[in-house]
């Protein structure tokens, strides 16, 4: 928390944190009922992709492209 400068930024990473649980959640749960892998690499990939549509449907900031936010999420969300 204490880490971002703005109420938007620590928004941005709270948005952040919860594309990783899920994805977490959707793995262990793909794992768990349907015989799937877990490949930490997948998850990772997912975290990324999902966060950046989140921040692109939720968020009121200047829309970044997929790479810019895969560098630097904290850039994207102080635009």
């Amino acid at each position: 928390r204490g880490s971002a400068k703005n109420a938007k930024v620590r928004k941005g990473f709270l948005m952040i944190w919860h594309a990783t649980l899920w994805s977490i959640w959707k793995a262990r749960n793909g794992s768990i009922f349907a015989n799937g892998s877990f490949v930490p690499k997948d998850i990772v990939d997912e975290i990324k992709v999902l966060s950046w549509k989140w921040s692109l449907a939720r968020l009121k900031v200047s829309p970044c492209m997929f790479y810019e936010w895969t560098w630097d999420p904290g850039d994207c969300l102080q635009r």
